[in-house]
Parts: C-alpha cells; structure tokens; sequence
C-alpha cells in the first residue's frame, strides 16, 4: 500500500472515547497527521449538526461525510451538499413495510439540517434539532426532504430488526443496524459509507488504495471494506471485523491513535 493521503474514520465507538470524548491522545495524533499532509475526515451515522458539538475535533477535520454517506460536510464553511436522498413516497411505502413486520417500531425522518419523529423518541433524545409528531404519517407530512429514514424498537436489538425486515420490499434503500441496539437506518439506494467517502476522496484525486480507514459497526463495512487498509476497533461488531484488513484497540484505548502514531513513525505494520 503506498503511503496513504487521507485517514477516514468513524466517530462514536471508534475515534471517539466512550462519552463521545475525543481523547488527548487522539487529538495530537489527528493534529500530527495534518501536518504530515494527511487528510482527516469523520465519515459518520450523524448528521452535520451532530458533527458541530464536537468542537475540540472540528479544527482537526478536512471534511466530513454524514448521514451515513448521504451527505458531504465541510465543517469550515458550514457547506452542506445532499449526495443522495430518498423520496418521500418511497420512504413512506419502505415505513409501512418495516411497520407490518415490526408491528412496534416509531419512525423518524432525519431531513439533512434536523430530524422529525415520532412522539416515542421523545424519551430517547435531546430536544437539539428534534422535532416530534403524533404519528408516523404527521412526520412524512411534515418532513420536507429525507435523507435517512430512523427506525427504533425497544424490545428488540438491531439484528433481530434487520432479521425480521429482511424479506420485506425496502424499494432497494440500503439498510444498516448496530448490533444489540435496537435501531435500523435506511438510505436511498447505493448510499453508504463506501459511497459518501468515495465521493469526497474521488474530487480530491485520492484512490481507495491512499486511505486508511476506521470503524466499529456493521454501518462501517462498506468502507472499510472499500479503503486500502481498515482497522475493526477492538471491540468492533464480526461483520465490521470480517469486512477491515487490519485490527486495532478499543476506541477507550486510543486504538485509531495507536495506528496513526505508528503510520508516521514509518511502522509499516501500523499496529495491527
């Protein structure tokens, strides 16, 4: 692999410490590697104004690809450009799909610059660019654009939703979970992490093989399987291990660090 000109990481439980914390460690070696003329880019489940909060790391970000490839971010200029999103009818007939085979689920829109949702996300969020509604067919009528449609079950875990839908039409919208959390995430069609950094990569004439990569979910696995080297976190998901190159340490032990650190020290094992 040549020396790589951009590092493409995944935010909560991989570059940032339990708590959402960016760690001393993690900021030097993010701040180490963009003066080494490395590219740093968040590529993220979260939205922009998700990315906004973390201030200690947007001084360190190039770019930032959101909404799980859907939107492209630039933290500098406050730019926020939709690469893709879905059509609020194909959205609403994939939320009746899901709705038939997980009778208990609440539905959320996230529209790019904030998210409408059913009354029961109320308990489960902040009120930060929230906005509720009564029913799942209040939300569509009142969302204006979709860029991911948010499904959430209580009772159930995020594989067991994915189990349950699997054989349901979903219109071709790209679909991820995590793991025991009980939340599905659908994107239009093609949508994905692999997408979204491409994307940003490909108009920065920078090839997969130039990018290290970084995550924990099964949400990652389009792009650590897409970069030349990917790291699974310590603790990652088996479909995000099986889909990187590469192991690190947990996010609480610095793991996307550790890695860096040893890229700029010359190790070409980096860590693994």
């Amino acid at each position: 692999m040549p020396r790589p000109l951009a590092i493409a990481s995944d935010l909560d439980g991989t570059l940032l410490a339990p708590g959402g914390v960016l760690s001393e460690r993690t900021r030097d070696a993010l701040a180490a590697a963009r003066a080494e003329g490395l590219a740093v880019v968040a590529v993220t489940a979260r939205t922009p104004y998700g990315v906004d909060v973390l201030t200690d790391l947007l001084p360190l970000l190039d770019g930032a690809i959101c909404a799980n490839g859907a939107i492209d971010y630039a933290p500098a200029t406050g730019r926020i450009r939709v690469l893709r999103s879905i059509r609020l009818g194909a959205a609403r007939r994939v939320a009746a799909a899901v709705a038939e085979r997980l009778p208990d689920a609440v539905f959320a829109v996230e529209t790019g610059t904030g998210i409408i949702g059913e009354e029961a996300y109320r308990p489960l969020v902040g009120s930060t660019n929230w906005d509720f509604a009564a029913t799942v067919d209040a939300v569509f009528k009142r969302a204006k654009r979709a860029v991911k449609l948010k499904v959430y079950c209580a009772e159930r875990t995020g594989e067991e939703m994915a189990a349950a839908v699997a054989t349901a039409d979903l219109g071709g919208l790209s679909m991820c979970h995590w793991g025991d959390f009980g939340m599905l995430d659908f994107n239009a069609r093609g949508a994905d992490k692999a997408f979204g950094l491409a994307s940003w990569c490909k108009e920065r004439r920078i090839g997969p093989d130039e990018v290290v990569a970084f995550g924990d979910m099964p949400n990652d696995v389009p792009m650590l399987a897409w970069a030349g080297r990917s790291y699974a976190m310590g603790d990652a998901h088996p479909e995000a291990v099986e889909a990187a190159t590469d192991r690190t340490a947990t996010s609480a032990q610095d793991g996307v660090a550790q890695v860096i650190e040893a890229l700029l020290a010359g190790d070409t094992a980096a860590a693994a």
